[in-house]
């Protein structure tokens, strides 16, 4: 059986508060039944006073305890006669039928009544003590167990009359004042029961309402709709997710959004040079183009196109993995450059491009990367400028050295994009001028595998606007510990 979240919730705070009233309850009533007992023995104690002053009275006329050593009945008689008076000197009456007391000796002692309630409930747990502590009469046998008052003569203590601790309370006036108070602990723990059950009840849907959002919003998701939104307006943990979830849903709807259009690109990138391949193949099953060698260096000319943007759509998607084969290591990066842009310089000079070039003179600056992938790298980057720099124009190459870096530049002359168009430079198949796409050969690829690249070294790689007022890219790799003695020849 599902036990829901809101019903476990609720039972654990209901238990946890019935736990906790069954604990408090037992623990009250055991202090309550504890600290009433001290009560009592501290009250019966105080019923001692005038028994002490009386005690020393007779210790005074007698010049000491012989004569209760010699006869106890005194001492029971001098008790007897302190305890048959109340507070206001009256003679009390006989105790209840039932009541446990004191037998008299009436033929001896006819005038003297029987004990009141409280003290005839103790008489037989006094005890009188000498100086020393020692037993002069009563049932005690040391003064472990009973409370003392001292008895004094002139300022100095001649014994000690003691009263026996109560462990336990029976008598039933005490069971009836423990039974009233279990009864109102009893009644406090139900009450106090009834409203944790409330609260937890309140408590419980106030913490799942959030969750319950969650729920909503990831079945939501689930089913493709990602504008999907949740509001939280707690400050806490669930707060806090919930600031996380609408942004993994809006993160998740740029990216559904970048997939349709990616997929849109795709479609249209494929079905141009494939549509041109099908006119032409057609053209000429139809008798409208001959086979010579123009049109076949048309067709070629598409299919290459498709080739290419059909390669770096792979080298892309695997290089988006993490699975692009390289070699990661010290690599003169500036080296790798330098023979990179050796192979753009007769189309830089045909196209009427200069190229400023400004290296420093530490050539073997050494850098984490792998070689081929980097000159792929540049490669894309000036293959980027070439095709859609102005002629005239020039392209700026620089290099900066920081304590843990290396930071290349390569900017071009105009045109310049737009700012929009700066953060967008890196996309799939992203251009800037689209109608311009075919005449110039890109595929919209070749920066943002250039990027790939560069974020598998650990390094960056940055775009921006040119002082020439075209684009400056920035690519910044991370400085190796030692240089690699034995690094490829072909870059130097």
């Amino acid at each position: 059986m599902k036990v829901k979240l809101a019903y476990k919730i609720f039972g654990a705070f209901l238990l946890t508060s019935l736990i906790v009233i069954v604990l408090m309850t037992g623990i009250m009533r055991y202090f309550a039944e504890r600290h009433f007992t001290n009560y009592v023995n501290k009250v019966e104690s105080e019923t001692l006073s005038e028994l002490v002053e009386t005690l020393a009275i007779a210790y005074s006329e007698h010049n000491g305890w012989e004569f209760i050593r010699e006869n106890p009945k005194a001492f029971r008689t001098l008790r007897r006669t302190v305890f048959a008076k109340d507070e206001a000197g009256r003679e009390m009456p006989a105790p209840p039928p039932g009541e446990p007391h004191e037998r008299f000796d009436n033929e001896e002692h006819p005038d003297i009544p029987p004990p009141r309630p409280l003290q005839y409930m103790i008489t037989k747990r006094i005890s009188l003590f000498d100086e020393k502590m020692r037993v002069v009469e009563g049932d005690a046998t040391s003064t472990d167990d009973h409370n003392l008052k001292e008895i004094t003569v002139d300022g100095k203590i001649v014994g000690w009359l003691g009263l026996k601790k109560r462990e336990k309370l029976s008598g039933p006036r005490e069971k009836t004042f423990l039974r009233e108070q279990s009864k109102a602990f009893v009644v406090i723990g139900g009450l106090v029961l009834v409203l944790a059950a409330l609260v937890s009840f309140l408590l419980s849907r106030h913490l799942l309402r959030p969750v319950d959002q969650l729920t909503r919003g990831a079945n939501a998701l689930a089913s493709r709709k990602f504008d999907t939104r949740i509001q939280v307006t707690t400050r806490d943990e669930l707060g806090q997710l919930a600031d996380d979830f609408n942004k993994m849903a809006q993160t998740l709807e740029k990216y559904e959004h970048l997939r349709r259009q990616w997929l849109s690109d795709i479609s249209h990138e494929l079905r141009t040079p494939i549509s041109i391949l099908q006119g032409e193949i057609e053209a000429i099953l139809d008798g409208v183009r001959d086979m010579n060698k123009e049109t076949l260096e048309s067709v070629h000319a598409e299919v290459m196109l498709l080739g290419k943007l059909i390669g770096d759509l792979h080298e892309l998607s695997i290089a988006e993995t993490g699975e692009l084969s390289m070699e990661s290591g010290p690599v003169k990066v500036l080296r790798v450059l330098e023979s990179t842009l050796r192979m753009f310089e007769s189309r830089f000079s045909q196209k009427n491009i200069a190229t400023e070039l400004d290296l420093g003179t530490d050539m073997d600056l050494a850098a984490v990367a792998d070689s081929d992938r980097l000159a792929q790298v540049f490669s894309n980057i000036l293959e980027n400028t070439l095709r859609y720099t102005e002629s005239p124009g020039t392209v700026r190459i620089w290099q900066v050295k920081n304590e843990n870096s290396v930071h290349v530049n390569i900017e071009d002359s105009k045109p310049g994009v737009t700012d929009d168009a700066i953060d967008h430079l890196f996309d799939r198949l992203y251009r800037t001028d689209p109608s311009r796409s075919r005449k110039n050969g890109g595929s919209g690829l070749g920066l943002a595998i250039a990027k790939s690249i560069v974020e598998m070294f650990g390094g960056k790689i940055l775009a921006s606007h040119s002082s020439l007022g075209g684009v400056r890219i920035e690519i910044i790799l991370h400085l190796a510990a030692t240089e690699d003695k034995t690094e490829d020849k072909r870059y130097g």
